[in-house]
Parts: C-alpha cells; sequence; structure tokens
C-alpha cells in the first residue's frame, strides 16, 4: 500500500516542525493535538485537521505519534485503534517505555498495522531543519514503508533490530546526555566560583580530545541565561525514570543514572521543570550562591 496521506498526533516542541516538515516534503497531511489551537494553527500551511484521533486513523495511509509520555501515547492509541485497518502503517516517535512500544506492536500488528518504534534525537532545531537522527525499531519490511517518512524529518536513520531496540537506544543515549551536561555544568561552576573564567574551561574542553558540539550549544546557553526549551527538564526526568525502569527489568546497575534523576528531580522541585535541561544547573548555583555567567 502507497503512503501519500500521513497523520501527525502530538504537536509540541517537536511535533509542529515534523508535521511542517511532512507536508513540505509532499505528504497530504492530518493532525491532531489534545490542545486544538496548536492543530489550528497549521491550516495555514494547507494541513487537515482531525476532531479526534479516529478521526485521524480514517483518512490517512499512516499515522505519527509525538507525545509527552506513556499515558498520553495510551490515550491516542486507543483513538487510533478504532479505525485502524489493515495495510496502514504506524510510527511513534514518542519516546516512551520498551513493554508499551511492544504491546503498541502487537495491538496494531492484530490489526494489519505495521509498526515501528522511531525515537528522535535532534531536538528543537533538528526538527526545524529537518535534520533529526531517528533510531528506530521495526522489521525489514517495515522500514522500507517508512523510509521516505523518516527522510521528510530527519537526515539520518539508523535500524536498530525488532521494535522495542530504537526504544532501547535512545533511552540509552538520553542517560548518557544527561550525564554529559551535568558533569559539564559541575565544572563550568566551580570553575566560575574559584575565580576563573568559565569560558576557559570551554576553550579548554574543546580544543580537546572530549571535545563535542553538544559543550558549545549548551555552554552558549549556560553562559547567555537563554534556557529557552529545546528539551524539558521535566522530560529528561520522565526518561531517566523509564531508563531505570528498563534497567531494573534487566538488572543491570546503574547508579549514574540514578543520580542523575534526583538532580532533576532537585530542578523540578525548584520550579525549572518547564525550562531546557540547561537550566539544571541553576538548581546548584542557588545552593552554592554563584551564577556562572
Amino acid at each position: 500500500m502507497s503512503i501519500s496521506r500521513v497523520g501527525f498526533l502530538g504537536l509540541g516542541t517537536m511535533g509542529t516542525p515534523m508535521a511542517k516538515n511532512l507536508k513540505k516534503k509532499g505528504f497530504q497531511v492530518v493532525v491532531w493535538n489534545r490542545s486544538l489551537a496548536r492543530a489550528e494553527a497549521l491550516k495555514a500551511d494547507g494541513i487537515e485537521v482531525a476532531a479526534t484521533p479516529a478521526e485521524l486513523a480514517g483518512k490517512v495511509d499512516a499515522y505519527c505519534t509525538c507525545v509527552a509520555d506513556p499515558a498520553a501515547l495510551e490515550g491516542v492509541a486507543a483513538g487510533l485503534l478504532e479505525k485502524a485497518r489493515p495495510g496502514q502503517l504506524f510510527i511513534d516517535f514518542s519516546t516512551v517505555s520498551v513493554p508499551m512500544v511492544e504491546s503498541l506492536a502487537a495491538r496494531f500488528g492484530a490489526k494489519g498495522v505495521d509498526f515501528a518504534d522511531a525515537p528522535v534525537t535532534g531536538s528543537r532545531s533538528g526538527a526545524e531543519k529537518g535534520t533529526l537522527v531517528i533510531m528506530t525499531g521495526c522489521s525489514a519490511a517495515t522500514l522500507a514503508r517508512a523510509t521516505p517518512i523518516f527522510q521528510a524529518v530527519g537526515e539520518k536513520v539508523i535500524h536498530c533490530g525488532e521494535v522495542g531496540t530504537g526504544t532501547q537506544v535512545k533511552l540509552a543515549g538520553n542517560a548518557l546526555i544527561a550525564g554529559m551536561l551535568q558533569c559539564f555544568s559541575e565544572g563550568l561552576l566551580l570553575t566560575k566560583k574559584a575565580g576563573v573564567d568559565p569560558r576557559k574551561l570551554i576553550e579548554v574542553v574543546q580544543a580537546s580530545g572530549f571535545r563535542s558540539p553538544y559543550f558549545d550549544f549548551k555552554g552558549k546557553a549556560i553562559l547567555e541565561r537563554d534556557f529557552t526549551t529545546h528539551f524539558s527538564i521535566d522530560l529528561m526526568h520522565k526518561d531517566l525514570s523509564l531508563f531505570l525502569d528498563n534497567a531494573a527489568a534487566h538488572k543491570v546497575p546503574t547508579p549514574t543514572a540514578a543520580s542523575l534523576r534526583e538532580t532533576y528531580n532537585l530542578a523540578r522541585a525548584t520550579g525549572h521543570g518547564e525550562q531546557d535541561i540547561a537550566a539544571v544547573i541553576t538548581a546548584f548555583e542557588d545552593l552554592v550562591g554563584t551564577k556562572v555567567n
């Protein structure tokens, strides 16, 4: 079954630009969002709005979800199942749990719908530019069907294996990002507290073997106090929790990730949950009475 009409459900920081890129690449796009205003705003781009997930499922060849957490995805999936039909394709771009995507694959598979878990990385700027990295778990046949959609929203697709493997990799990757940012933030704060310009630390890091574009990106945000949300503290806390649940299921000790989650708990408790993860440093700045900038 060829795919020309694509539905997109979840129009947050990532979902809105992804839906727009699908339209730009020639797909007929139908969207749904819990907050109707975000969906209605896309009508100016020639994108159709559905009143419910079920209505959307009845109009398209494939549907993509990009929602905040497992509870939100479960609610959307229930509506999609009402009108799911053989030959459709379901791509989930959200970051949820491995058992959940395996369950979705089974439930939609029973209706003849192909399923791919396909979490992404690249944050808001990557979604806007269509340069996301997509890690997907699905069969080879499903990958072939999904590739045109993947190419419309991302620049690199990594096939990790069967359903669930994309989610496994994404959760591990986010734990790594959290660790990098935390050590980087602690180093900047200590450098500043000790009377050294933190820009010198960034300069040394970026001239060394452990350099990363991530440190330029987040270092600039921290120094300029620009905590515009690319990926929120609340969502990182959710992903670290999912990572720890996954680790417990496989009996893998993850003490670093457990500590990191408590750091994000602290940032949430001090009112920074909706800000970008770069704002996690503010919780520690408050404790020591020093700001990095």
